[in-house]
């Protein structure tokens, strides 16, 4: 008897930071393959939201580099599609209208707090020993003191308001059941000062408005998917599937980095290497 798989909708989306690692072109081999064998579509997303790191050079690797391995696109720049843009700068009025709208249902708020200001709340956490993270002062500041700090010329950010009691899970493809304590998540930024979003609130937005049906990305980001899995909820919209990939690691079993040696997609080509041996082995 054999089993149908629905078509899936996947996405390879790289931030044009630098030149595409083995690493995030392993992730888009595994993507376009399940597009494949599932007869679904292999979206290619450009999240450029990172203005003072993006690099025009490293965008036109990433197309270089999926070139060269031959994993064809169905949408995304230079082809197109239904839900272009499908470069995130396009796309800023979505996620500051979004941020708005939660910010209108309470489930937001604007923050002022410096970066000073939290640069000197982590060394006070680190002096006491206990994790850096946010102590969600910016609830209790007032819409008048918001106002003032912005004519003042203070970075204003608009944080998620994260519930204080409870827990969320989901059903990893790879690991199973994940599990986190609300306690462990304080509340985070979705929208910079410069209106542009964080990958948090962009990716969420994004996957939902392209039709993605499965998030394939590696297991470091596992810790941040609860806070994926907010926003959703906040949105009241459903989340993808999510499939965390193992690290590639180095023969000394750390982490593939730069000290193990040339370790990006393009490097490999000038060396002659079977890219799809070399990224899936």
């Amino acid at each position: 008897m054999t089993t149908s798989i629905s078509p899936v909708r996947v996405r390879y989306a790289p931030s044009p930071t630098g030149i595409p690692h083995i690493g995030n072109i392993r992730t888009a081999l595994f993507c376009w393959i399940l597009a494949k064998k599932t007869k679904g579509q292999f979206i290619v997303r450009i999240e450029d939201t990172d203005r003072n790191r993006y690099d025009a050079e490293a965008e036109k690797a990433i197309f270089e580099s999926l070139n060269w391995l031959g994993l064809d696109w169905d949408e995304g720049p230079i082809k197109g599609g239904p839900h272009a843009p499908y470069v995130q700068s396009e796309r800023k009025q979505t996620y500051i209208e979004t941020a708005m709208k939660l910010i209108e249902t309470g489930q937001a708020y604007f923050d002022d707090t410096t970066p000073e200001q939290l640069a000197a709340l982590r060394q006070r956490q680190r002096a006491a020993k206990q994790p850096p993270r946010y102590d969600n002062r910016g609830r209790y500041r007032s819409k008048d003191e918001i106002e003032a700090s912005r004519d003042a010329g203070l970075p204003i950010t608009v944080r998620l308001r994260v519930p204080e009691h409870g827990s969320v899970s989901f059903e990893d493809t790879v690991r199973g059941k994940v599990t986190f304590d609300l306690k462990e998540i304080d509340d985070f930024v979705i929208l910079k000062s410069d209106e542009m979003p964080t990958y948090h609130l962009a990716h969420v937005l994004d996957d939902h408005s392209m039709g993605v049906t499965h998030v394939i990305r590696g297991d470091e980001w596992i810790s941040s998917t609860p806070r994926h899995l907010l926003i959703h909820k906040a949105l009241e919209i459903e989340p993808p599937q999510y499939v965390h990939v193992p690290l590639i690691l180095g023969k000394d079993k750390a982490k593939l980095s730069k000290r193990h040696g040339a370790t990006s997609a393009l490097s490999t080509e000038i060396k002659g290497s079977c890219p799809t041996l070399y990224s899936i082995s």
